[in-house]
């Protein structure tokens, strides 16, 4: 990521009118405004940490500012009281030349879950596509087509080109996603896989029973107690299915552990697509999967946990995946790692470093990791074999996006609207309802 130089913060915190006349003397207009500039204290904003990503605070004619010099960086805000239910933030920054600039309200601590927004793209504000006209009034959704279309974007919309041809950018494509020639396998299928923390695949269903069984371990490396939950939505994101984590009652970091298992049924589901997340926090190992479906495709993540104490000595691991920009991590201490894709090799030198890597083949390519304690993150599909692998969503614009790869033809994108200050600063932001994020206690 290149430099990016934050200057302010401005947090709009509403209340509901309900609590409007208990909090007159606090918020008389039903908000209360808090700005935030570097070098400053504030009872409602905290500086961004971790401090080794951020510069100390500089100075030049146009104020004081920070500059971002390594991703993520966090802040957290303080509304005056729990009353407030949302919060407008915005952000007054210079890009430089980074790919994008995103803001980001955690939503689940455990799945380490944000709803990112868009407030400055790089590769979109440069790019000499045809731009599609947005019949809409919040403008925040665009279409660039490869070609010369003659279309709205919601036009474009109703009527998508294959999906193979489209790249997205933190917007989600309606409609749906069907395989014609899909036939369900008929009967179970094991994968023996070490996960640790939160995970999220999808599947397909047509004319089948959803069966899942998934064993996982509280592993107890960490002091406090690990919760959870396994959920089963639809193409619509209603749950269909849950259960929580029970934490087993040992806090403590003695790396005692015992197995359970969750046990899914569900009976005359509609064809489509189902996403099933894994929630939890890392002493969370989720260590097989027995299900009827024939796709078991994990989204952007991989993290294959090390088997110390589970067996009696770690293994190789396979999987497949379509990544082709892919980081790579292991956290222990005295790790080293390399990881194979076909005659690729990539090697991961010492813990708690990333290592970036682009994978050269085309399609989905098989890879292997020595052993485990391996975490990956990219921007397609991870599954445990080729016959479960599948991929329903659109490519994802990423900073290694090739845009001139001929096969891609059109972009949609979510672009939040920015104003210029005078001294050049750009200014953009978004608003988060707090009730859906987490709270810090």
């Amino acid at each position: 990521m290149r430099n990016i130089v934050v200057k302010t913060f401005i947090v709009t915190v509403g209340i509901v009118p309900f609590f409007w006349l208990s909090w007159l003397s606090a918020a008389p207009d039903g908000e209360r405004v808090v700005e935030w500039t570097p070098g400053e204290r504030s009872a409602f904003i905290q500086s961004p940490l971790p401090a080794e990503r951020v510069s100390e605070v500089l100075s030049d004619e146009r104020g004081t500012f920070l500059t971002v010099m390594n991703e993520p960086v966090y802040f957290s805000v303080f509304p005056p009281s729990n009353e407030f239910t949302s919060a407008a933030i915005d952000l007054a920054f210079d890009p430089h030349d980074a790919f994008a600039v995103e803001l980001g309200g955690l939503m689940n601590v455990a799945a380490y879950a944000f709803d990112f927004r868009p407030l400055s793209n790089s590769v979109l504000e440069n790019i000499d596509w045809t731009s599609l006209g947005n019949t809409e009034d919040d403008g925040m959704l665009t279409v660039f087509a490869k070609d010369n279309v003659k279309a709205s974007a919601q036009d474009f919309l109703a009527h998508q080109p294959p999906r193979s041809a489209i790249v997205t950018y933190r917007a989600t494509l309606p409609g749906t996603y069907r395989e014609p020639s899909y036939t369900p396998r008929g009967r179970s299928q094991e994968f023996t896989i070490s996960l640790r923390g939160s995970h999220e695949y999808v599947t397909y269903i047509k004319n089948e029973t959803f069966r899942l069984r998934v064993r996982y371990q509280d592993i107890n490396r960490t002091y406090g107690p690990d919760e959870g939950y396994v959920r089963v939505y639809n193409e619509g994101g209603v749950v269909m299915l849950e259960e929580r984590i029970q934490d087993d009652d040992d806090v403590y970091e003695d790396q005692v552990y015992t197995s359970r298992d969750i046990t899914f049924e569900g009976k005359n589901w509609p064809e489509g697509v189902y996403r099933v997340e894994l929630s939890g926090t890392s002493d969370i190992v989720w260590r097989s999967f027995t299900t009827d479906q024939r796709y078991l495709a994990f989204k952007n993540r991989l993290f294959i946990a090390d088997d110390v104490g589970y067996l009696a000595q770690d293994r190789q691991t396979s999987f497949v995946t379509n990544s082709k920009s892919i980081v790579f991590e292991t956290l222990h201490a005295d790790s080293a790692h390399r990881v194979s894709f076909g005659s690729q090799e990539v090697l991961i030198p010492e813990s708690h470093t990333k290592v970036y890597a682009t994978i050269r083949e085309d399609g989905p390519v098989l890879g292997t990791t020595d052993a485990g304690d391996v975490k990956m993150t990219g921007e397609g599909k991870f599954s445990p074999s080729k016959d479960s692998f599948f991929d329903p969503d659109p490519k994802p614009l990423t900073a290694r996006t090739d845009l001139g790869d001929d096969s891609l033809r059109y972009v949609v994108a979510s672009l939040a609207p920015v104003e210029t200050d005078a001294d050049g600063w750009r200014v953009a932001g978004s608003t988060f309802d707090l009730t859906t994020l987490a709270t810090e206690l």
